[in-house]
């Protein structure tokens, strides 16, 4: 299964990666992806053999999820020997260029025998996040972006362009997150009562890297995740910026925070001023990530 569709132009040819170089390594990650998404079905399906631990409040981390990154990581070191890795499960430096791993967003999900969780790979230069890769192992989902080439699922060996839903203002389906850490469900409760009280409906995956992705997918009209992880996210903002989105912030610097995906215009902007007190639209015009 790889990406080979007609027409794919990189729009700006001084990227530090040119189109070539990102068709063969986007191509390398879907198998790659592909082959880890076996892996983790395989334990899926013998979720009650694993071996698991706490890393803290409702973080868990299971020998699924060490296997997985581990794999992933030793197929695109023969690949791309001098890169470097940052990982949920492994760590690891976040120095370009620099392969950004989760192994298993959801693994609350996945050892619940949920199937809202994904495999994230995402792949960083000195511009940013220029290869991003969401496989849904229980749905058998690949979706992928590379900079400038636009974002695409590959589901059945096609490949189809993703179509966000259109702007709309009434009766939206939003994403939300929410961890269970320390003053999280603060936001998330103001978030919801908003987006009720303005005649909207919320969805909670467990997976924020799947519900960025469905946002691009058509899936849903926005999402606002309000703590998370670059892990958790980066190859998801590139397909959400991708599908001409707004995302925002970029995590390159904090590693962690509240983002964000919903179309151009927006009336869930007012979201991020109900969550955090302050105007959002300044906030987007700065620290959009694309």
């Amino acid at each position: 299964m790889s990406l080979n569709q007609p027409g794919l132009n990189c729009s700006n040819p001084n990227q530090v990666q040119s189109c070539d170089e990102l068709n063969a390594m986007l191509n390398t990650v879907i198998e790659i992806v592909n082959d880890a998404a076996t892996i983790t079905m395989t334990w899926f399906n013998n979720r009650h053999d694993l071996s698991v631990e706490s890393k803290g409040h409702h973080d868990w981390v299971s020998e699924a999820d060490r296997e997985v990154e581990q794999f992933i990581r030793q197929e695109l070191s023969h690949a791309y020997p001098t890169h470097h890795f940052f990982g949920e499960e492994l760590g690891g430096e976040l120095i370009a260029p620099c392969w950004v791993i989760d192994p298993i967003d959801g693994t609350t999900n996945f050892l619940y025998g949920h199937g809202d969780f994904v495999i994230s790979i995402a792949f960083l230069d000195q511009d940013g996040a220029c290869v991003g890769v969401i496989a849904n192992p229980i749905q058998k989902r690949v979706v992928v972006a590379s900079r400038g080439q636009g974002a695409y699922e590959i589901k059945n060996g096609e490949t189809r362009p993703l179509k966000p839903r259109p702007l709309s203002d009434k009766e939206l389906v939003i994403g939300l997150n929410l961890n269970y850490q320390p003053k999280v469900a603060n936001g998330y409760l103001r978030n919801t009562e908003w987006l009720i009280e303005n005649g909207h409906q919320v969805r909670v995956s467990g997976s924020a890297a799947w519900s960025m992705t469905q946002v691009a997918c058509g899936e849903l009209d926005g999402c606002y995740m309000g703590h998370v992880y670059i892990w958790d996210i980066l190859a998801a903002q590139l397909i959400c910026a991708e599908a001409d989105l707004v995302v925002a912030p970029s995590l390159t610097t904090t590693y962690t925070g509240p983002v964000w995906a919903w179309p151009k215009g927006s009336i869930l902007e007012q979201l991020c001023q109900a969550s955090d007190g302050h105007d959002v639209s300044q906030k987007i015009r700065k620290e959009s990530v694309y």
